[in-house]
């Protein structure tokens, strides 16, 4: 080489590469030689049969009595729902899932939707796998792909590759909207990531009387039934497939992802389970919120000493509303109580079919919300649809009787959510305990023997590291020839039958559309973000929630330097999980905060 020739940064590089590539080909064509069936054969191959030796297929089988896994998510479902979190709505099947096994009071989520469930799926955090909000087209970074990565495998893909059978049904919401329709690609469809089997929809949501359902691989039409429901549907169809894999092989343990669309909008359940509750709800929404406060407290789910916050800015006090406003307001609620008294229906039907063929008791239940109460219908609702719905109110009020069937999309006004997640502030998306915990119950007889509250700190990236130490199998350190980057969940297997085990973390770090949270042995500091302004003027909140479980006193005044040092460790965990850089909020959903920011 002339030494007077020059190559430009661009061509010096593009030369490495191009060498490093070679080199990587030749290290590829090598594996794949010692990869072909003949080289993996450890018999011997003779002329003849009878001068060869053979290599049985070796086939993966789970340990002997391995438990049946069932994750059962709500949707929008918020802390203080079900009945024995302190709601007045009927839950008896839920309940005595946790009278019969664990309670947890501080768990918690990613404050919506596809981040809590690729968290939940892969035992990693959302932003480490590609899922820093919906899932989506890609944004041109690791942490927002809007895909789950193939270096994190699925507990259905762990657990299927063991010898379990894998079903799933509900909502995925973990394939870019783009590869939902018929000529999309399957990569990221829920085969594809470990289920023998699926029925549910793809999307974030769907109507509950005509659903936009995918049966495997390829879109079904609803089936022609009188009174259709998609939750019972579902259900009917989880059902079916236990039935199936009982009949094939009836030793066979199998994992159901039962991920229902309820109770996330539209709010949609026959008039019967509404009328049931329109008088309870005519209180209005602050007094359910301080009746449901009152019974936490009874029962010991939230600590004596407990502060219920004040009413989050710019929410109305319910005694300052028209008469109309109220009647139509509290039929809101009466659906969504109806909604999740008709899913615990639901649940009670699987629970039986379990008892029924005498598995329940070696089945592993865990069941959990993606998220708090859901703000986004606004002061007024949504009536014929969810989001950005113009049906004045009045014409709701002529309207009433069919708000919750087929001929509407309703979602409750945002002050119900605050009710929905008391003692907690805020709601779904939010950094605060309003958006981030959530009920978590778990259910398993033949192990659990300690049942009652649990007040550990756990996130939903602890569950499925759980589900393989109690069928014992280590994660993957390749799936599918992918390198597979480490679980990050702990193992919460030590609480199960010791309620004073130590939390399975010492810390946790959350972020969403630039706003902030971070916990730490008892301490939390959440950043406030207000969009269009610089992350370095973001408001940041200090609260002690081993003395202050409702995050009611903000101690960033009094203790800077606690509030400094958790600053730095939520950069720290921040750039250690891939959350950065930080975005904000996409398009209308700036608004979701800007609503609901507290004056300055």
């Amino acid at each position: 080489m002339n030494s007077n020739t020059r190559f430009s940064r661009r061509q010096l590089i593009g030369a490495l590469a191009l060498a490093a590539g070679g080199a990587q080909n030749v290290n590829a064509q090598q594996a794949c030689a010692s990869a072909t069936p003949a080289s993996q054969f450890k018999g011997e191959i003779g002329r003849v049969a009878a001068d060869s030796k053979t290599d049985p297929l070796k086939i993966a089988q789970p340990r002997e009595g391995a438990p049946n896994i069932v994750y059962i998510v709500l949707d929008d479902t918020g802390f203080s729902d079900i009945h024995c979190y302190g709601s007045e709505v009927a839950t008896p099947n839920i309940d005595a899932l946790a009278a019969g096994g664990l309670q947890f009071n501080n768990f918690h989520c990613k404050a919506i939707c596809s981040p809590t469930r690729a968290a939940l799926l892969t035992g990693r955090n959302n932003h480490a796998v590609g899922l820093k909000e919906l899932a989506g087209p890609d944004g041109g970074y690791p942490h927002s792909r809007g895909r789950v990565t193939p270096a994190a495998a699925t507990v259905a893909q762990i657990l299927s590759s063991n010898g379990y059978s894998t079903f799933g049904v509900g909502k995925w919401h973990l394939v870019p909207g783009a590869d939902i329709k018929a000529s999309g690609a399957r990569t990221h469809w829920p085969l594809q990531k470990g289920f023998d089997r699926w029925y549910g929809f793809l999307s974030g949501w769907t109507d509950q009387y005509h659903p936009d359902l995918v049966e495997d691989h390829h879109a079904v039409a609803r089936p022609d039934k009188p009174d259709y429901h998609f939750s019972v549907d579902i259900v009917d169809q989880s059902l079916k497939m236990l039935s199936d894999n009982q009949a094939a092989d009836a030793k066979k343990p199998f994992f159901l992802y039962l991920a229902f669309g309820a109770t996330h909008a539209p709010v949609q359940v026959p008039k019967r389970y509404i009328d049931k509750y329109v008088a309870t709800f005519s209180k209005g929404w602050d007094r359910i919120r301080e009746e449901r406060f009152a019974r936490q407290l009874e029962r010991g789910i939230i600590p004596a000493g407990t502060k219920l916050p004040p009413r989050n800015p710019g929410d109305p006090a319910w005694a300052d509303l028209s008469q109309e406003e109220r009647e139509v307001y509290a039929r809101f609620m009466a659906a969504f109580a109806g909604f999740l008294e008709h899913t615990d229906e639901q649940i009670g039907r699987v629970v039986s079919y379990l008892k029924e063929n005498k598995l329940f008791d070696n089945t592993a239940i865990f069941l959990l919300s993606d998220n708090g109460g859901a703000p986004e219908a606004g002061l007024k609702g949504g009536f014929q649809k969810p989001y950005g719905d113009r049906t004045t109110v009045h014409e709701m009020h002529q309207r009433l009787d069919e708000l919750g069937s087929e001929k509407t999309q309703p979602l409750y006004p945002r002050p119900w959510a605050m009710a929905s997640d008391t003692p907690f502030k805020y709601y779904k998306l939010w950094p605060f305990a309003g958006g981030v915990q959530t009920p978590f119950i778990v259910s398993w007889p033949a192990e659990i023997r300690r049942n009652g509250l649990r007040k550990q700190f756990v996130d939903v990236i602890d569950i499925t590291p759980t589900v393989l130490d109690i069928v014992g199998l280590q994660a993957p350190d390749v799936y599918g020839g992918v390198c597979q980057m480490p679980m990050q969940g702990k193992s919460m297997r030590a609480v199960f039958n010791d309620p004073a085990s130590p939390n399975p973390r010492d810390r946790q770090y959350f972020e969403l559309w630039g706003a902030r949270g971070i916990w730490n042995n008892g301490w939390k500091a959440v950043a406030i973000h207000k969009p269009g302004t610089s992350f370095d003027d973001d408001r940041w909140e200090l609260y002690n929630v081993d003395a202050d479980f409702s995050e009611a006193v903000n101690l960033a005044a009094q203790n800077p330097a606690k509030l400094e040092e958790l600053k730095k460790l939520w950069w720290s965990e921040a750039t250690k999980n891939g959350a950065l850089p930080l975005l904000e909020a996409p398009g209308g959903r700036k608004a979701t905060y800007d609503q609901a920011l507290p004056a300055r």
